[in-house]
């Protein structure tokens, strides 16, 4: 099953919505993190020097 299919298919609009939100909450704390880090790595380099 794609995730074309999963989104087509008319079964559960709540599922969907949750599908959706969970990924985009799984994106946005990983670019989260990826900035928290890049910032502590900064401030890090940053101290040294």
């Amino acid at each position: 099953m794609t995730l074309l299919s999963i989104f087509s298919s008319p079964i559960m609009s709540g599922a969907q919505l949750f599908l959706l939100i969970v990924c985009i909450l799984i994106g946005l704390g990983a670019g989260l993190s990826v900035m928290d880090a890049r910032n502590t790595l900064g401030k890090k380099k940053k101290a040294d020097h």
